[in-house]
């Protein structure tokens, strides 16, 4: 297999794409939100991204579907598919009733802090100072936009509650992987490790259905207009499937982890843009200065150890 060329310029504007993708989801949700069972709407686009992906295996003669190779490799991608992506959307969707899009996806944005507190807590890895002031000045940004005048809800709420307990989900696989399964990417290509995790996130969640009484006869919602049709195709095949292969691309192409994560450090920015146009969710000065603020704090962390004096030259850990 040759080895692809560097190519900086295309990598960044492809990881770009892929955060206007994933920060897009936040509101596309919040088109179906209220409209239907949670759990309902959580089971459709991930049944629609692995459906997806069944297609791709089936016609393309590039990508195969590989093997599962040991117990340990399926309890990863299984919990990868439970928490990163079951319980990261479920509990998103719970959220829209309290809050907005926008401040949904600035609480997602600020995942890689959470990351930082859990090995710190569980590890006693010690974060360096600059991500320190990172984390704080992300909190402040966070605390301006949950003050807004214009919010429907003033202040923390269940609405914000909910929002972090999606994102602990993708932060506990996150640490995970990292802990037991560093070297998963090198035996899963991007897509037959997507099938499987969208594939265990699906099941859990029917068995999530089935055992609370979800009212399945609400998904009749999903295609009563285009509208919603556009929508949960877009979640399911978009934001879950192909981001997903444009981040793979992207990767390969910058083969710098600081380049990549850098891009993802705008999805609040993208989150708020698209809530304003699909929702009609206002931007204040307010809440565009907690926006800017948070993404300020996401650069700063990313960058974090190159302000370390007389630092060894190893690739920062993220």
């Amino acid at each position: 297999m040759s080895k692809i060329a560097p190519n900086k310029s295309l990598g960044l504007t492809l990881a770009l794409i892929c955060a206007a993708l994933w920060g897009a989801s936040f509101p596309l949700g919040g088109v179906l939100a209220g409209k239907l069972d949670p759990v309902v709407l959580a089971i459709a686009r991930y049944a629609i991204a692995t459906l997806g992906f069944v297609v791709l295996f089936a016609f393309s003669k590039k990508h195969t579907l590989k093997k599962i190779q040991s117990k340990k490799d399926a309890i990863l991608l299984m919990s990868a598919g439970i928490s990163a992506q079951a319980v990261f959307f479920y509990f998103t969707i719970l959220a829209y009733e309290y809050t907005s899009s926008g401040e949904i996806g600035v609480i997602n944005g600020m995942a890689p802090f959470l990351t930082m507190a859990a090995v710190f807590i569980i590890d006693k890895v010690k974060p360096s100072a600059v991500k320190v002031f990172a984390v704080v000045l992300s909190l402040v940004g966070a605390g301006v936009i949950a003050y807004d005048p214009s919010n429907k809800i003033q202040g923390l709420n269940f609405g914000h509650l909910f929002a972090l307990c999606g994102v602990l989900g993708f932060v506990t696989y996150n640490y995970i992987l990292g802990k037991f399964g560093s070297d998963l990417n090198s035996r899963y290509d991007t897509f037959s490790s997507c099938f499987y995790q969208f594939g265990a996130a699906t099941v859990a969640l029917l068995v999530v259905g089935v055992a609370t009484g979800a009212d399945f006869s609400t998904a009749t919602v999903l295609v009563e207009n285009g509208k919603h049709i556009a929508t949960i195709l877009s979640l399911g095949l978009l934001c879950s499937g192909i981001a997903y292969a444009v981040w793979e691309v992207a990767t390969l192409k910058t083969q710098d982890a600081v380049v990549t994560t850098m891009a993802l450090n705008v999805l609040p920015l993208f989150a708020m843009i698209v809530a304003y146009f699909l929702l009609g969710e206002t931007i204040t000065l307010q809440k565009l200065a907690g926006v800017v603020t948070v993404v300020i704090a996401l650069c700063i962390y990313t960058a974090g150890d190159k302000f370390k004096k007389k630092a060894p030259l190893q690739e920062a850990t993220v």
